[in-house]
């Protein structure tokens, strides 16, 4: 007689579902639901299609640069730089340009060349001179601030028609920058899921030693992840530019900080190894959401902060040390 064997509960069952819930982002995304439910019943302003039109256009720079941190976060690295680059390419890009249409093309050539050579100076001091990656970006954010102010201490330059026209233009009710966001999204989930580069850029940040006895070229990938952030949060600086319609000395203030907020809000280990693009995307659209209901609220700006900074303690808390503990 054939026997059925019941398959009991255990705690050990539970915690590994809980923490699968966590890594995929499912806690960020249920803060965002509660977030846009309680912004829904409290203003009306907030549920129109004209605001949620507009907040998914407002978050397409942090989505970029978030994007740009999570795949170093996956190394095991952090870039600090990455809010400064956006402010370096958002004022070239407008100096280029100098209300001249014709050269936008150029303009936003050199933009993207500036993001790869900042992230390829950021991959080689890294990997190659095996400065942490925290003191290395820093120094490059405060290298590229100063590089900033001698170029621009005032506004500077002017976009032309096609970079004003690409930042209004709209599908129905949505942007069209937020359409090419979403490209640039799936083009990543492709990059990181279902190619060598990505198994080798979890591997990498997952166990730096297996990695290299498994044969995977350990430096490269890590250089590899600071080029392609460097990249986009330059494609992020030509989009401020085309925002602002000029070189604005302020642009990109804080982006580091709240990509870097959104990448551990959704559940990415800063050890690396861990984490998926679902629960980044959670991170971005609660920071934009939260921002976004405060201004309408009229609450103050510096709550904004204090709020952001309790998240990123949380999301600290959940996702990083309990699984580094275990």
């Amino acid at each position: 007689m054939a026997t059925v064997t019941a398959r009991t509960w255990s705690p050990g069952m539970s915690r590994a579902a809980l923490e699968r819930f966590l890594a995929s982002g499912g806690v960020v995304w249920a803060l965002v639901l509660a977030l846009v439910l309680a912004s829904s019943i409290a203003s009306e302003d907030f549920r129109s299609i004209a605001n949620l039109s507009n907040v998914t256009r407002q978050a397409v720079v942090l989505s970029l640069v978030a994007l740009g941190q999570f795949v170093v976060v996956l190394t095991g690295g952090v870039d600090l730089s990455l809010g400064m680059i956006v402010r370096l390419t958002a004022i070239s890009t407008a100096i280029t340009v100098g209300g001249i249409d014709e050269r936008t093309a150029m303009a936003v050539g050199i933009a993207l060349s500036l993001g790869v050579l900042i992230g390829a100076a950021n991959g080689i001091v890294v990997t190659w001179l095996r400065v942490p990656a925290f003191i290395a970006t820093f120094g490059s954010l405060a290298i590229i601030q100063g590089i900033s102010l001698l170029i621009a201490s005032t506004p500077q330059g002017q976009t032309g028609a096609t970079l004003s026209g690409a930042w209004a233009w709209q599908v129905g009710p949505v942007y069209g920058v937020v359409l090419m966001t979403a490209v640039v999204w799936v083009a990543m989930f492709i990059a990181l899921g279902r190619t060598v580069w990505g198994r080798h850029i979890y591997a990498v940040g997952g166990d730096e030693r297996i990695a290299m006895l498994s044969g995977v070229r350990v430096r490269a990938v890590r250089s590899s992840a600071f080029i392609v952030a460097g990249a986009l949060a330059a494609l992020g600086g030509v989009l401020t530019a085309a925002r602002a319609g000029i070189g604005d000395p302020n642009a990109g203030s804080g982006l580091e900080f709240e990509s870097l907020a959104a990448v551990v809000i959704g559940g990415a280990s800063l050890a690396g190894g861990r984490g998926r693009l679902i629960g980044v995307l959670g991170g971005v659209v609660l920071l934009s959401v939260i921002g976004n209901v405060f201004n309408l609220v009229g609450i103050d700006v510096w709550y904004q902060q204090l709020l952001k900074g309790g998240l990123i303690l949380v999301g600290a808390a959940a996702y990083v040390g309990t699984r580094e503990r275990r």
